[in-house]
């Protein structure tokens, strides 16, 4: 590959649904086997930071690293993120309860699961000194992950790279360098109301896609001018069906539409806004571009997007779940409707990831010639 322009790979957040990235990011490493570090750049968001910082530090070889990740998944339980016992569940939503009832700060932190099992799970798997190593001596330039600070409302980019690297400070919008830790991996993945904020030095942080408006931005502040993003959603392919209700939504279905609002919509939206920034760029004559004290660029964009709505895959397998967990999302066989979705944030099943890894391969493989040109191209824009 080319490297006159550094090239960004942007995983979005979305819990279980980013075992879709996997499947892609494979049948990219056994498309162009010889790869070593196509991105040099590398941003994620919620469970995409996991996927991020664990492709960036297992190795110099891609193709080891995706193997690697493929194999976390695929070896992955509910359990291993949080508690999914009758007891833990149960203990866990009645302290959030009496916590929001009383007011009391103190009491729990504002949770409905117990992600305590995450913890020890990214103690476990998480390679800071691999990381270090892949910037200092490899071919990764930068590897920045996203939370949101619950007191400040800012969408805080944490970042470890080269020391030319430079912090930023635009609006709501910051970039921290730092040497990343499991806390930035369990903020950015805690999902509002779902799993408890995490404390890093003097502020809580939540899931980063929350007030993250411009979630391709980490990625330019870090110097990428290309961008392959994996997204978690069908919307841009399958527009969603209106069915006819059977009965008052209960509480994980309204929850789960909060979910693809944070978690859906604002990747789509500011992919479309860089796609209509880039045509009005090609609209103003290359002298004015060149006089410009803006330094205007168009971003080279692929999106890489499932062919199938992922709520409908996770409807097939909430039989999976522990029977604790399909309770608190309100499946039952006398109530059918609603919860797929949310269950889709919350299935760390094999019978699931197993379908996501596929889905993603596939897909990918559909993409196979947009994906060469892009990876091999200085040049053509692949969009």
């Amino acid at each position: 590959m080319s490297g006159n322009r550094d090239t960004a790979l942007i995983l979005t957040g979305g819990g279980a649904r980013a075992a879709y990235q996997i499947g892609v990011l494979k049948a990219i490493a056994d498309q162009l086997p010889a790869l070593e570090h196509p991105f040099p750049i590398i941003c994620g968001t919620s469970a995409g930071a996991l996927n991020a910082v664990g492709l960036a530090a297992n190795g110099t070889n891609f193709r080891e690293s995706v193997d690697a990740l493929v194999e976390l998944w695929l070896g992955l339980k509910s359990s291993d993120i949080y508690r999914t016992d009758f007891w833990g569940v149960a203990k866990r939503m009645s302290h959030f309860v009496k916590s929001f009832l009383s007011g009391d700060e103190h009491d729990m932190p504002a949770s409905m699961l117990d992600a305590t099992p995450l913890r020890g799970f990214l103690n476990k798997v998480m390679n800071a000194e691999g990381l270090a190593a892949a910037i200092e001596h490899g071919g990764i330039k930068a590897v920045s992950v996203t939370a949101c600070g619950y007191k400040s409302g800012q969408s805080v980019s944490f970042f470890q790279g080269g020391g030319h690297l430079e912090s930023w400070h635009l609006g709501q919008r910051v970039g921290v360098a730092t040497r990343l830790e499991v806390d930035h991996l369990l903020a950015s993945s805690a999902i509002p109301t779902i799993f408890p904020p995490v404390k890093i030095n003097r502020e809580y942080f939540g899931d980063g896609v929350v007030r993250n408006m411009a979630p391709l931005s980490p990625a330019v502040h870090l110097g990428a001018e290309r961008l392959l993003i994996i997204g978690v959603s069908a919307n841009r392919i399958s527009a969603p069906q209106r069915v006819k209700a059977r009965k008052f939504p209960n509480l994980a279905q309204v929850m789960e539409h909060m979910l693809n609002g944070a978690f859906l919509d604002v990747i789509e939206n500011d992919i479309d806004k860089a796609l209509l920034i880039n045509q009005l760029i090609a609209m103003i004559p290359q002298e004015t571009l060149a006089a410009s004290p803006l330094n205007l660029k168009p971003l080279d964009i692929l999106v890489i997007s499932p062919s199938e709505p992922i709520d409908q895959i996770a409807s097939r397998h909430t039989d999976d779940l522990p029977p604790a967990v399909r309770k608190f999302l309100g499946q039952s066989k006398l109530d059918p409707e609603g919860g797929a979705s949310m269950a889709s944030y919350l299935m760390f099943e094999r019978s699931f990831i197993s379908d996501l890894i596929d889905l993603g391969y596939n897909d990918a493989r559909a993409h196979e010639r947009q994906i060469e040109q892009f990876l091999r191209s200085d040049i053509n824009p692949a969009v």
